[in-house]
């Protein structure tokens, strides 16, 4: 108000403009008023729609997405607030200013916007729910040996780094220490693969958002990490090398220094039977009297055995899948492996019967038992392998008990001429494609062509 008395006019000391109150800022942007050139992030108001407040005259709230409302400090020292429902429950936040609710609120806003209700999780949850059984399909379960060694990665590797982190928090550095964590580049791959999978279920299941997590792979600390390996142009990435395929005479000689051994017949008639049949080792270990037909010399293939945190179980053939294969009456060094077989069938059905081999084993421990892997590897094979000339003294060699099979289908592809379909049911494996590509290749007769088309 003026006053009539004063006698001369004076020059105002004060800023005759309203305060700039929180509030008063916060409605002036709403209304499209300039924001203060101090803040260099968005704030929430800028991402949402200004409303009347139901409650309370003249207070403005900003409606965002997903359904979450924000109420504007009403003066100044008071605190921004945001509500919202996630998983069917009211939620809240609040913060000083608008700049720090609306950094809380970048995460609520992911969490809604992909519908994972579990980014709030430690990791030590994600790690559960990817080894849980429960998220399989009922037919399409892990195989014993396959949730052990993912159990076994996810405990030495994997928990160390991000079971205490929130899930939304995981990032790709935290991955890469993970999988670095691996001593060698075989566990490394393994880990790769098992963290590759842990992330797309962890996406399926609402643990995470962000599929890049997978993109990790092994780098050895400290040294230079390995350069491309060579490959043959045109040939497929599982093309197996001649090289890696032992002949038949080398087949030959690993059994015959098996049978200078204990048990020598018994094991150069298994090294026989693996190269001639293609059964895996576990599937040897596992064979029983009862799976081999030797009039029509056809074995049943429906078991193997296998090793799982120590205990030895039996489960299916790889891939779930049961099969039957042949053996011939003779191998090709001249092995007479029909009468062999039978000549065994019969001795396991009589220790059978007298309790030394209770389960009619055809290739038993000692013990009339299971063979362990490693103890098999190391009691049987170590000195063979020397003696046949299958590795060097210091323990380096080409071939293993697993290039066996590689004989059984080579020598079924190229000596017993048989078709390549008959040879992928025989030895197990996924489709014919997989044959063709492991043991004729794409390249194969290529010279040969060329040479004939340019004479």
């Amino acid at each position: 108000m003026l006053q009539d008395s004063c006698p001369e006019p004076k020059i105002p000391t004060k800023n005759p403009q309203p305060a700039h109150t929180e509030a008063g800022r916060a409605a002036s942007r709403a209304h499209g008023g300039p924001r203060s050139r101090r803040t260099s992030r968005p704030g929430v108001l800028q991402l949402g729609d200004a409303r009347a407040a139901t409650r309370g005259a003249g207070r403005v709230v900003v409606e965002m997405e997903c359904g979450i409302t924000v109420y504007p400090a009403r003066g100044e020292g008071d605190r921004w607030r945001a509500v919202w429902r996630e998983d069917g429950v009211r939620r809240q936040c609040e913060a000083a200013s608008e700049e720090k609710l609306a950094a809380k609120l970048a995460k609520v806003t992911e969490r809604l916007t992909a519908d994972a209700p579990n980014l709030e999780r430690p990791g030590a949850d994600l790690i559960a729910y990817y080894l849980s059984p429960g998220r399989h399909p009922a037919a399409r379960g892990w195989s014993a040996k396959h949730a052990d060694t993912q159990r076994r990665l996810c405990e030495r590797f994997v928990a160390p780094v991000i079971a205490a982190i929130c899930c939304q928090d995981i990032k790709v550095a935290d991955m890469q220490k993970a999988v670095n964590a691996a001593p060698t580049a075989g566990e490394g791959a393994r880990l790769h693969r098992c963290l590759s999978a842990m992330v797309t279920a962890g996406i399926r299941g609402g643990y995470l958002t962000n599929p890049r997590l997978r993109e990790v792979y092994w780098q050895p600390a400290g040294r230079p990490a390995p350069g491309p390996q060579a490959s043959v142009q045109g040939e497929s990435a599982q093309f197996v090398d001649p090289a890696q395929i032992p002949a038949g005479a080398d087949v030959a000689g690993l059994g015959q220094a098996l049978a200078a051994g204990q048990r020598g017949d018994l094991y150069e008639l298994m090294v026989n039977t693996a190269a001639y049949s293609g059964l895996r080792q576990g599937e040897l270990f596992a064979l029983t009297a009862d799976q081999i037909t030797p009039s029509s010399r056809v074995i049943d293939v429906d078991r193997k055995v296998i090793e799982v945190s120590g205990a030895l179980l039996t489960g299916l053939p790889k891939g779930c899948k049961r099969r039957k294969t042949i053996y011939p009456a003779r191998t090709p060094q001249g092995y007479p492996l029909a009468d062999k077989i039978g000549a065994r069938i019969h001795a396991a059905r009589a220790e059978m019967d007298a309790g030394a081999n209770p389960l009619g084993l055809i290739f038993p421990s000692p013990r009339g038992q299971y063979w362990r892997s490693s103890n098999f590897d190391r009691r049987v094979l170590a000195g063979a392998y020397l003696a046949a000339g299958w590795r060097e003294p210091g323990g380096a060699g080409t071939w293993t008990w697993h290039s066996l099979r590689h004989v059984f289908c080579v020598t079924a592809l190229f000596t017993w001429r048989l078709e390549a379909t008959d040879v992928s049911c025989m030895a197990g494996h996924a489709n014919v494609r997989t044959t063709l590509d492991m043991y004729v290749g794409t390249t194969a007769g290529v010279l040969d062509r060329a040479r004939t088309a340019t004479a």
